[in-house]
């Protein structure tokens, strides 16, 4: 399977031109999570000799050889290289096989003794070269993705204890983050003093909302985020790197905070609660959007439903700039691995530009 024909290869810079608000040849398309290992295998025509599992939990879900040529036969122009530190978190099987998270170990400050460290740097960094590497020559360019402080807080503590703990307990809540916060400011300070030139743009994932706005009150999270962000995007700042942030949730409240703290790109823009085309017409020109493809549409939709979306995306969001095509959250086991690359190939149909 190989959609690259003519001008559909891989390419940054189609990317980073739609980013910065510009109309490149055509619209791009990126999935910033896959964890289906019935796409990658669909997609890449032959087995992999390993399970793909969920960067989420830490680690990478494909080699950094195959994510290359992932994105090479979908005209895909960049993929991530992770840098996750997510400790503390308690996941249980299903029935099913599979792993859900369900708590956080984290209830009192002696707890923060028992703290899961982080993967070692060095091993980190060997990733990020390994992609580099297998990117040279492909056009598809490496996003550098950073957790955060705010939802691996929360994580760790358990979300409905962080919850009370916010009001019951703040100071042990900031002072986790803190911790998170120190760690992760110098791996992206190390990131972009040392690889700036050889990545497209660096994104923080980080889940501070849900489907009725932020996920404490506003006030309480405008004392906790905005400053502690600053802290981590300012190395890609100083860097002159765009700064992309994944988070779930109603984003009427959160991308003003965004805007103000300095992030460039927002993902996914759920559709659940958001309405893209809104949201496009209010930021055009100052805040780029990827995703909005509905899940749900591309686990059951049809081929006709399918492609019937992505041709009004590309009509109504591609003009300008700004807009990059992608699921509204990431692409599943559960997900036809057709319906998948309809959503690709109708992109490469109907996302033209006119020259």
């Amino acid at each position: 399977m190989n959609l690259q024909t003519g001008p559909d290869k891989s390419d940054v810079n189609r990317l980073l031109m739609a980013l910065n608000h510009q109309e490149p040849d055509r619209l791009p398309h990126i999935e910033l999570w896959v964890t289906s290992q019935g796409v990658y295998e669909y997609v890449l025509e032959r087995r992999l000799s390993y399970k793909i599992g969920d960067a989420a939990e830490g680690g990478q879900s494909i080699t950094p050889e195959d994510d290359i040529e992932f994105a090479q036969r979908l005209g895909q122009d960049a993929v991530l290289c992770n840098f996750n530190w997510r400790p503390n978190n308690v996941f249980k099987l299903a029935e099913d096989g599979t792993r859900h998270y369900v708590d956080g170990t984290i209830k009192t400050l002696a707890d923060l003794e028992d703290l899961d460290p982080p993967t070692p740097l060095e091993d980190q960094l060997h990733y990020l070269e390994r992609y580099l590497v297998a990117a040279q020559g492909t056009g598809v360019g490496i996003i550098a993705n950073l957790t955060s402080f705010f939802d691996s807080a929360m994580l760790a503590i358990g979300v409905t204890d962080s919850l009370y703990m916010f009001y019951d307990n703040r100071p042990l809540v900031e002072k986790l983050m803190d911790i998170l916060l120190e760690h992760q400011e110098k791996v992206m300070r190390t990131i972009c003093d040392g690889y700036a030139d050889e990545i497209a743009f660096v994104m923080v994932n980080d889940d501070i909302g849900h489907n009725s706005g932020l996920m404490v009150h506003p006030r309480m999270f405008l004392e906790i985020f905005p400053e502690r962000m600053k802290r981590l995007i300012a190395p890609a700042k100083d860097a002159g790197k765009l700064v992309l942030m994944h988070t779930d949730g109603k984003l009427d409240l959160i991308l003003p905070i965004l805007y103000e703290v300095g992030i460039d790109i927002n993902h996914p823009i759920e559709p659940e609660s958001n309405d893209i085309f809104e949201v496009k017409r209010e930021w055009a020109g100052r805040m780029a959007l990827i995703g909005n493809v509905h899940t749900p549409l591309l686990a059951y939709g049809s081929k006709e439903q399918i492609e019937k979306v992505v041709k009004e995306y590309c009509e109504k969001l591609a003009p300008g700039g700004g807009y990059v095509l992608g699921s509204s959250t990431s692409i599943m086991d559960g997900i036809p691995p057709e319906n998948f690359v309809t959503m690709v190939e109708a992109v490469h149909k109907y996302g033209r530009y006119k020259t």
